[in-house]
């Protein structure tokens, strides 16, 4: 029969833990003592095993008000909403779509600043570094009315290769996308211009990255989720809605850093060389660093590198951006040889505070699956997980690809990336990944 905890303070229940560990101690020397004169210690086994009994329920207690404690302290993150991608506003009709060619650019980047879903890889910019860094056919939509006036944007990338295929994505290698539209008359318009540029190239399906349902029907992905987390003003307030377990990590972590480092592209060698090491371990073939260097100087003060070091050596990097109101991080790595030290958890805090610190109001911890482990890791700090709304057109009789990890084919493939040396990994991987979504 477990012992009834009675309604106590949490000081009193405090004060009752420690006088049970100091019964437990004394109970553990009885038993020794009892057993070294040949005396059958049952009745003191089942008294430490009571005593047991309850020490569990009072440190559970204790958890729990401390959780609850933490949780009414004040500041408590509010529930994200993803803004619509498809807004409701009167047109001047006609509209026409058309490719953005550069001089439109900057009419473009103005039009992505203002639309509520507007994200920083909407922007032509990344487009054009796409381009130039792996020589993709990309073609920047742009739906205008009678006025002449930008009302929706389409950036769409090919990519063609032997082994996965010709296919277009809006937008590969980023977590958004898709359509940006003043009404959904000019989504429509959009997305059939896309669907005529697809047949024009001999492509197969046309992935569009959503960040919400669109109720277009089409066919849809939507296995993929990304967690927003508000923040407050001041960084304490997030710090004291962690629970007791997070902080104590954060603070392990702590102890072992010696320097968190953010900057732009003079840490990219040492940004590279933790990243690289983590994606062959994980079997993923790795982005080239001249992938990295490019979207650095194509973002210009819109991107940074950070870096976590131990002992003077970087066990510890992440990519960020910052865009409007929100700071995102597409790319995060930390050493496996580290991992027993919570680098990752310090990492993740002083990124945080990073932000907060710029007067962001939302800080994107990235997509993940609903089955992996980064899902529990990200919802620890309080984010909240938005399923992303992956849309596509098919040819006719095809089905979803499945171009992803967990495709079981991939499997072999990825246990024998793990094995490879990282210098060949950091060779071969570039010419693989350029051509996966």
């Amino acid at each position: 029969m477990e012992t009834e905890v009675p309604a106590a303070s949490l000081d009193g229940v405090k004060a009752r833990l420690s006088e049970l560990k100091a019964l437990k101690g004394r109970l553990g020397r009885q038993i020794d003592e009892a057993r070294q004169q040949d005396t059958r210690p049952d009745d003191l086994i089942s008294e430490m095993q009571r005593v047991g009994k309850e020490i569990k329920q009072l440190q559970k207690r204790i958890k729990s008000q401390l959780n609850d404690e933490t949780a009414a302290a004040g500041w408590t993150p509010r529930p994200p909403a993803m803004p619509d991608v498809i807004a409701d506003r009167p047109l001047n009709e006609p509209v026409t779509v058309s490719v953005c060619g550069p001089d439109g650019h900057d009419l473009a980047d103005r039009y992505v600043a203002g639309h509520p879903a507007g994200s920083i890889w909407h922007r032509p910019d990344v487009s054009a570094c796409i381009h130039a860094t792996f020589g993709h056919n990309t073609s920047y939509l742009c739906a205008s009315d009678a006025t002449g006036g930008i009302v929706g944007v389409l950036p769409l990338v090919q990519l063609r290769s032997r082994l996965f295929g010709n296919f277009l994505v809006s937008l590969p290698y980023f977590n958004y996308g898709g359509v940006l539209a003043d009404h959904a008359e000019v989504a429509h318009l959009l997305i059939a211009a896309a669907a005529t540029r697809r047949e024009e190239l001999g492509a197969g399906h046309l992935e569009l990255r959503f960040s919400q349902d669109t109720g277009s029907g089409r066919p849809q992905r939507t296995d993929k989720v990304t967690f927003w987390l508000p923040l407050p003003n001041d960084p304490n307030d997030l710090w004291h809605s962690f629970s007791p377990k997070l902080r104590a990590q954060i603070r392990r972590g702590e102890r072992e850093l010696s320097e968190f480092v953010v900057g732009g592209e003079e840490l990219l060698d040492e940004f590279y060389r933790v990243f690289s090491i983590n994606m062959r371990d994980l079997g993923t073939p790795v982005y080239g660093r001249v992938f990295f260097r490019n979207l650095l100087r194509s973002l210009g003060g819109h991107a940074w590198l950070v870096i976590a070091r131990v002992n003077g050596q970087a066990v510890g990097c992440a990519f960020l951006t910052g865009y409007r109101n929100r700071m995102e991080i597409p790319w995060a790595s930390t050493l496996r040889s580290h991992s027993h030290n919570a680098v990752n958890m310090i990492l993740y805090w002083r990124i945080l505070q990073f932000a907060m610190d710029k007067g962001y109001e939302i800080f994107d911890f990235g997509r993940c699956s609903e089955d992996a482990g980064t899902y529990r890791f990200k919802q620890q700090w309080g984010a909240q997980p938005l399923r992303l709304y992956w849309e596509y057109i098919l040819p006719t009789g095809e089905t979803l690809p499945a171009l992803n990890p967990g495709n079981p084919k991939f499997r072999l493939l990825i246990a024998a990336w793990k094995r490879l040396p990282v210098w060949l990994a950091n060779r071969v991987g570039p010419r693989i990944v350029r051509v996966l979504p």
